[in-house]
Formats: structure tokens, sequence, C-alpha cells
């Protein structure tokens, strides 16, 4: 990476970091399921959320609103967009980022797998979006259940949804949030995963408690937009 494509990615992220702030700062926010949230922290396994990409900027508001950021490790992507979401990382004031590239060299991705399952067993908690970076839309990768069955994690569904907001026209239907929205957050019972866990059970578990915290969160949101189902 070229010196200029580092140094417009670290300026980047210092924009989206300020821009995060100011509406985690002004968004007036309601939550349902934290119960859920508790008793996944007090499972005794490490806690992985889970939700689709489409709420990525989303789950960084709520974390950065209501959770202490350092107990949270990031897992980033190994092209260009991952210094701009590092960068937003340090400033939030996140614990240890680990860049996962599977396209260029999936050998160097594998170790660092394996590095965010090790900071999970240590008590960081973890946030995937199980369907990204690159789509398609809410159809999960295999890392999730690679993840979830190696750290032998308390997986956390959550949904999120904002009105007003802004919808990307691209893969995942991105939601931007606005500065004084209104922003309504769902958890679901979290899910306990062990290394004997059936991958096909697992992953129909997963894809319905997901589509179900998002359609809840849309409810709450009084949004029409339509609503996932099946697995």
């Amino acid at each position: 990476m070229s010196k200029m494509k580092y140094w417009w990615g670290i300026l980047q992220g210092e924009l989206l970091f300020n821009y995060i702030r100011l509406v985690t700062r002004t968004a007036r926010m309601s939550v349902e399921g934290l119960e859920n949230l508790e008793a996944a922290k007090a499972s005794g396994h490490p806690v992985l959320w889970a939700l689709w990409h489409q709420q990525v900027m989303m789950v960084v508001n709520y974390i950065d609103r209501f959770e202490n950021t350092s107990q949270y490790s990031s897992i980033l992507v190994g092209d260009d967009r991952g210094v701009t979401l590092n960068h937003v990382g340090d400033r939030l004031g996140a614990g240890p980022s680990y860049t996962v590239d599977m396209q260029g060299n999936p050998m160097a991705a594998g170790r660092s797998v394996l590095q965010v399952i090790k900071a999970m067993k240590e008590g960081y908690r973890s946030v995937i979006a199980p369907d990204g970076p690159d789509g398609p839309a809410f159809v999960p990768k295999e890392g999730i259940f690679f993840l979830a069955q190696k750290a032998q994690a308390a997986v956390l569904p959550f949904g999120a949804s904002a009105r007003p907001a802004i919808r990307l026209n691209r893969w995942d239907e991105y939601l931007v949030t606005i500065p004084f929205s209104r922003m309504y957050f769902v958890f679901g019972k979290p899910i306990l995963v062990s290394r004997k866990t059936d991958k096909e059970s697992l992953r129909e578990q997963i894809v319905k408690a997901l589509h179900a915290a998002r359609n809840r969160a849309q409810e709450l949101a009084g949004q029409t937009h339509p609503l996932l189902t099946g697995a």
C-alpha cells in the first residue's frame, strides 16, 4: 500500500470516528432483551456478537454508548478498508484488532483467526457480521461457525434499526445512522456453542435468531421494509 493510500485511509478513519461519536452522543436509544446480553456475559463462555452486515454502524454506536470498548477486539478486512476501520477502533479505545484476508493470504488469515480465538478465550468480546464483508446479504459464511465452535462461544444475536436513517443502494442495503435519530436495539437469547455442536443445526439457529432480532428492531422502529424469513 502506498503512503498516499495509507494516509487517505487514516483521514477517512478520523472523519468516520467523529461522525460515529456525534451520532452516539445525540441519538436516542432504546434496548430490548438486555437480559440476554447479561446472560451471555455471565455464561462463562467467550462472547461473540453476531449481526447482519447492514447493521454494523449501529452496533458500533451501541458499544460506544453503553459498553467498555477496550473489552472488544476487532476483526478487520485485509484491503484498504482495514486502515480506516483500524483507525476508528483505535480512536474508540477498542482492544486489539486482527486482519483477516482470505483472498490475499489464506495462511496469514488463518493465523489471525487463531489470534481472534485466543483473545476471546482471554476475555475479549468480539463482533462478527457473518455475511460480510462483501455479501451476499443475509447469507452466513463459514467463519462464524468456525469461530463459535473453536472458541466455544456464546453467540449473541443482535438486531438494530433506526429512524430516520440512510439506506445505501448496495449489496447489504447498509444503514447509515444520523445525528438525533431514534435507534432501536434487540438482543436475542445467547446460543451456547461447544465443539460438538452440529454445524447445520448451528447455522439454522444463528440465521433464525439474526432474522428475528433484525425484524423486531424494524418493528420497533415502525418500518415496513421486507422482513427476513427462512434459514
